[in-house]
C-alpha cells in the first residue's frame, strides 16, 4: 500500500479507506441519516478476557449533566464493589451486566459534600475547585491497515508516561477530549512492537488502550470525558457506552447525544458531542441537527465557559504538499455550517481533539479560540509549516496560532484574570507556555 505519510490525520484516514476499497478491502459505512437509532453489535476479535481476573476492582470518578458526580467501578470478581461514603458503605448498583467480550460495570451517585470515598478501601480523589486542570486525547495505540504503532514501546506510544506524569501533577480535574481506542486490527505478524496485542470494541481492546495505562490518572482526579469520532458505533461505540458516557446505559449504541453542562465553581465546562460530524461534507440532514445542538449550547453556556467537543469547530492541518508548496485543510465544514454567523456567546474557550498534534488559534473578539490537544499517544499527524497567522479559517482570521507536533499534555492553571496554559511533554518538560485571556489565546513555543 503507499506511504500515507504525507497526509494529515482525518485525511490519512479517509485515504486509507479509499484505497482498501480499490484494493477490494472492506468498504467504509456510509453516512446515515441523523437517527439515534440502535446499532449493530460491537467489532469483536482477538479481545483477551471478558473481566478482570483478581485484583482490585478499577475505579474512578467522573462528571455528567449538571455537574453530577458518579463513582464507576468495573468489577473484578463478577459481584459490585462495596462504595463507602464517609462513614456509609454499601454495593455499587450494577450499571451495565457482564457478557462474553465486555466485563461487569457499576455505578453510584456521590453526593455533594461528601468528605470521604472508597471503593472496596481504595480513596477517590474527591472533588476540590479546579485549580490544576488536565487536557488530552486521541491515545490509544494504532493498530490499523495502514499504519501500526509499537504498542509494547514507551517511546513509541507513550500514553502510560503521560498518564504518570499527569497524575504527578496533582490535578483537580481532567478532561478527555476524545478517541480512546485506537486498537481496531490485529498486530501484523511478525511485528515484535505490538505482538499479541488484544483489539476491537471489547475488553481487550479497552482495557490495553484505556484503563490500564491510564489507571495512575484515573486515581488522580475527577474527570471529564468526551465522545470522539473512535466511540462512533461501528467502532468503540459499546464501550463508550457502557464505561464512559455520563448517563444511564440503555444497551444501544446511539449516533448523537445532547449537550450537557458541568458547573465546577466559577468554572463551567459545555460538552458537545460531535464525535459524527461529517470532516468532508456539510450535508443538511447532519447540519439541522447540530444546529439544534449548538443552539442547546449556546442556551447552557454561562458566561466564560469552555466548549468541549471532539472534533474542532475550526483547526488547521497538513494535507500534503503540491510543488514544494504546503496544502492545508481546515476543520470542520459540518459544525461551521450549523454555527452560522459563528458566534459563540457565553464561550471563552474551545477545546478539541481529532488531530494528532497541538494547535492553539485565536480569532480576536469575534469567536473563542481554539484548542487542540490530540497528543495522548496515538501516532501524531504531520507537522505545519505554514505560518498560522493570518490564515482565514471559516470567515475568521487568526490573529494569533501556534502548532506543536510532540506528545504531551496540556497542564492548565488560573493565572490572574485568565489561565496559563503550558503543553507539557510525555516526563513533563515544557513544549510551550499559553496564556488565555479575554477570549485571546497566545503561546509562545
Amino acid at each position: 500500500m503507499p506511504s500515507l505519510a504525507g497526509v494529515g490525520g482525518p485525511r490519512r484516514l479517509a485515504l486509507a479507506l479509499l484505497l482498501l476499497v480499490a484494493l477490494g478491502g472492506p468498504r467504509p459505512a456510509a453516512a446515515g441519516p441523523p437517527a439515534a437509532a440502535e446499532k449493530g453489535a460491537p467489532r469483536l476479535a482477538a479481545g483477551g478476557p471478558a473481566a478482570q481476573k483478581g485484583g482490585p476492582p478499577l475505579a474512578w470518578l467522573q462528571y455528567g449533566p449538571a455537574g453530577a458526580l458518579y463513582a464507576r467501578a468495573i468489577a473484578a470478581d463478577g459481584a459490585c464493589p462495596t462504595l463507602t461514603l464517609d462513614a456509609a458503605a454499601r454495593p455499587m448498583a450494577e450499571r451495565a451486566p457482564a457478557t462474553a467480550d465486555f466485563p461487569l460495570v457499576c455505578e453510584a451517585t456521590v453526593p455533594a459534600g461528601t468528605a470521604i470515598a472508597a471503593v472496596d478501601g481504595q480513596p477517590l480523589p474527591l472533588p476540590r475547585t479546579p485549580r490544576r486542570v488536565v487536557v488530552f486525547g486521541d491515545g490509544g495505540c494504532r493498530l490499523a491497515s495502514f499504519e501500526v504503532q509499537a504498542c509494547d514501546d514507551p517511546a513509541a506510544w507513550p500514553l502510560a508516561r503521560v498518564a504518570e506524569s499527569a497524575a504527578a501533577w496533582q490535578p483537580d480535574l481532567v478532561i478527555h477530549v476524545g478517541d480512546y481506542v485506537y486498537r481496531f486490527a490485529p498486530c501484523p505478524a511478525g511485528n515484535a512492537g505490538c505482538a499479541g496485542s488484544p483489539w476491537g470494541d471489547n475488553w481487550g481492546g479497552w482495557n490495553a488502550d484505556v484503563f490500564r495505562p491510564l489507571a495512575p490518572l484515573l486515581r488522580a482526579a475527577p474527570w471529564v470525558f468526551v465522545r470522539g469520532n473512535h466511540e462512533l458505533c461501528d467502532e468503540g461505540g459499546h464501550g463508550w457506552f457502557r464505561f464512559l458516557d455520563p448517563r444511564p446505559w440503555t444497551a444501544t449504541c446511539v449516533d448523537y447525544t445532547e449537550p450537557y453542562a458541568v458547573p465546577l465553581g466559577d468554572l463551567q465546562l459545555v460538552v458537545l458531542d460531535s464525535a459524527d460530524a461529517n470532516d468532508y461534507t456539510a450535508a443538511p440532514e447532519q447540519v439541522a441537527v447540530y444546529r439544534s445542538q449548538l443552539d442547546a449550547v449556546r442556551a447552557l453556556a454561562t458566561g466564560n465557559a469552555w466548549l468541549l467537543t471532539h472534533r474542532p469547530i475550526w483547526a488547521v492541518g497538513h494535507e500534503g504538499e503540491e510543488a514544494g508548496v504546503e496544502e492545508l485543510f481546515y476543520n470542520n465544514p459540518t459544525l461551521q455550517a450549523a454555527l452560522g454567523d459563528g458566534s459563540l456567546p457565553g464561550v471563552g474557550l474551545v477545546q478539541s481533539g481529532h488531530l494528532h498534534l497541538f494547535e492553539a488559534l485565536s480569532f480576536g473578539s469575534e469567536r473563542p479560540p481554539q484548542l487542540v490537544v490530540g497528543t495522548g499517544g496515538t501516532a501524531l499527524d504531520p507537522p505545519i509549516s505554514t505560518p498560522l497567522a493570518g490564515l482565514e479559517v471559516a470567515g475568521g482570521t487568526v490573529s494569533s496560532g501556534t502548532s506543536v507536533d510532540h506528545w504531551g499534555y496540556l497542564a492548565m492553571e488560573p493565572a490572574g484574570d485568565g489561565w496559563s496554559a503550558t503543553l507539557r511533554d510525555p516526563d513533563g518538560g515544557t513544549l510551550a507556555a499559553c496564556v488565555l485571556r479575554d477570549r485571546a489565546l497566545t503561546c509562545e513555543p
